[in-house]
């Protein structure tokens, strides 16, 4: 056999070799190099995705002419909330999806003594495309799971203060008529609940049945929405059988991806927050918007403050 025809099985073996554990790594991440291996697989099918997808843009659609005007805003955080609960009831004291409601008095009062502003998310979307400009205390309150809570409790505290906010709900959650509400017991809001708190509220998509891991990635449990396969019949049932037609939506756990990204776009979703913490601003891109945690301990003030200075 002629040398250069040794080398050349050679290296085909080699390369054989390699990609047969190249394969097993992405499909077995038990370890550090081969959740790497797993991830990377990740990036180069994105990048093929992306190439056979030439109609996907992920660069926003900012008004060319816009330009921040003195004295309007130049960020606007949006807060997150999750659970609202007496702090008598609370058997969690660390669990950060749950907010005393003291603590969420203390918070609105705030705001309102501090001349912050509440918007809406279609003004919030017009802001990011640059189409508008925002006072310079502009906020945008928002609850994630839509918890029965919300309504009993945080409802009559918004109201008093004349504030909008924007539940992500899940679809499948949604009670058909109202229950029993007791504050020490996890429940959800009732179609009737929401119809009732509309004047405060905004209903919007947390995906109907999405909203719980279970899909296998790098070895890892991630939500079920990342399996694009499910969005589509996810999204009809959301406005279907929850009544919940939005161009809006809160992503599971903050988890997403460009496929998702790509299935919500193709699905009339114009805008998306994730759970990154940041402030939004024109020009972002409205599929990955940021969120401000907020906690019974978190100080507002200082979670307020400019990024630039808080740097």
């Amino acid at each position: 056999m002629k040398p250069i025809k040794k080398i050349m099985l050679a290296l085909l073996a080699a390369l054989t070799c390699f990609v047969t554990l190249y394969v097993y790594a992405v499909n077995h991440p038990t370890n550090a190099l081969s959740h790497k291996a797993c991830t990377s697989w990740d990036m180069v099918k994105r990048k093929a995705f992306l190439i056979s997808h030439p109609d996907y843009s992920n660069v926003p659609k900012l008004d060319p002419s816009f330009k921040v005007q003195p004295g309007t805003a130049t960020e606007v955080p949006v807060l997150m909330y999750h659970y609202i609960e007496p702090k008598a009831d609370n058997r969690e004291p660390g669990n950060k999806s749950i907010i005393t409601l003291e603590a969420f008095e203390q918070n609105m009062k705030f705001l309102h003594d501090e001349g912050y502003q509440t918007v809406t998310l279609e003004q919030l979307e017009q802001y990011v495309k640059g189409q508008i400009s925002l006072p310079q205390k502009s906020i945008v309150i928002t609850f994630d799971d839509g918890y029965q809570n919300n309504y009993t409790l945080g409802y009559p505290i918004l109201k008093k203060y004349n504030f909008h906010a924007s539940q992500f709900v899940i679809g499948s959650k949604i009670e058909e008529r109202p229950v029993h509400f007791d504050p020490a017991k996890k429940s959800f809001i009732s179609k009737q609940e929401m119809q009732a708190a509309s004047d405060v509220f905004e209903f919007n998509s947390h995906t109907y049945n999405l909203h719980h891991k279970g899909f296998m990635r790098c070895g890892e449990s991630v939500p079920v929405g990342l399996d694009t396969t499910l969005l589509n019949g996810d999204i009809e049932q959301m406005k279907e059988i929850a009544g919940i037609d939005t161009p809006y939506l809160a992503y599971p756990f903050g988890y997403t991806s460009t496929q998702m990204i790509y299935k919500l776009q193709q699905n009339g979703y114009r805008m998306a927050f994730s759970v990154r913490p940041g402030f939004v601003r024109p020009g972002d891109n409205p599929m990955k918007l940021p969120r401000l945690t907020v906690t019974t301990d978190t100080e507002l003030s200082a979670l307020l403050q400019p990024e630039q200075k808080r740097d």
